[in-house]
């Protein structure tokens, strides 16, 4: 069945950030920029919360999402609910050590641009660190030109699961209007991103630009050059 659609990861597949066995040292940074942003907010000292934040930094065994404000109650010891305020501050505060990694692949660009002119529908599909809220994110892919290059962006707190739960996947289908076989899903992780993929039926593939998975047995490509040719066999 031919393609007529196609769905990016986010990080490290459009956009690098860190690579997942970084991510402890990016948290030390962002519960330290907490601290900074809002001295007020937190009702622990510094080295209780990185201790709490450690043991938080685990996600729930079957890819439903643990929310970022959730997260910040047990770390920070609040009895209360964050007021929307301050959880807005303490959110942005917690990702901006990561968006400031952000440099986007000088492939990302022309390869959506291609594919958009060949007629295929375009949509960007992500779990966000922690369960960060989609708000932000919709805003880093304005800064780095992505929001309107696709017709469709899902992130794991849009539907309350993260890949490889088929619940991101599925909404891809429904809104691109497309059957599962008729999309391919592109991404860097080989369980969240192909294997999540593949178990709703689309086509998958891995793209594995530090070339680390070389044991992978399914599509694998180390750059974005070759997705416009892969979608046009089907």
């Amino acid at each position: 069945m031919p393609i007529k659609a196609i769905a990016f990861d986010l990080g490290n597949t459009l956009v690098h950030y860190y690579e997942r066995e970084d991510f402890s040292s990016v948290l030390v940074e962002a519960i330290e920029n907490i601290y900074a942003v809002l001295p007020e907010l937190p009702a622990v000292p510094l080295e209780d919360a990185l201790r709490a934040a450690s043991s938080e930094n685990v996600e729930q065994a079957d890819a439903r999402v643990r929310p970022l404000e959730d997260r910040f109650r047990r770390i920070f010891s609040l009895e209360q609910p964050l007021l929307p305020n301050i959880a807005e501050k303490a959110s942005r505060a917690f990702l901006e050590p990561i968006f400031a990694r952000a440099e986007k692949y000088e492939d990302s660009a022309p390869t959506i641009r291609l594919l958009r002119e060949r007629g295929y529908k375009l949509a960007i599909a992500s779990n966000t660190p922690w369960g960060s809220p989609r708000g932000f994110w919709h805003e880093e892919l304005e800064r780095h030109g992505l929001a309107e290059a696709v017709d469709y962006s899902v992130f794991c707190m849009d539907v309350g699961w993260r890949k490889p739960a088929p619940a991101i996947f599925n909404r891809i289908c429904a809104r691109l209007d497309v059957k599962p076989e008729e999309c391919m899903f592109v991404g860097d992780e080989p369980r969240w991103d192909y294997d999540g993929a593949q178990a709703v039926g689309m086509r998958a593939v891995l793209l594995d630009r530090i070339d680390k998975h070389t044991q992978h047995e399914g599509l694998r490509l180390r750059n974005l050059a070759g997705i416009a040719a892969l979608a046009s066999k089907d």
